[in-house]
């Protein structure tokens, strides 16, 4: 999976999910700056992630993303496609 869909798909989830703008999300958005994202927010998120991608990892783990396109860079490590 390219960065480009991981991006796109992210950017679909915050929208819908979470009502941000579409012009704050972006790759240099921060997650708790930009996006105003709050603990129980990024907790949701990590489940959305989890089921969007496939993401099995321990939530200590995202703890030293801060950014949108940090976020993109961690799933495309971690991305396991659908069985």
């Amino acid at each position: 999976m390219t960065r480009e869909t991981i991006f796109t798909r992210l950017k679909r989830i915050l929208m819908d999910d979470f009502s941000r703008d579409e012009t704050l999300v972006t790759p240099d958005a921060t997650l708790r700056g930009t996006l105003m994202l709050d603990t129980l927010d990024l907790v949701d998120l990590v489940s959305f992630i989890q089921r969007e991608f496939g993401v099995d990892a321990p939530p200590d783990e995202y703890r030293s993303i801060r950014s949108l396109g940090g976020l993109v860079g961690f799933i495309e490590q971690r991305h396991r496609p659908a069985a």
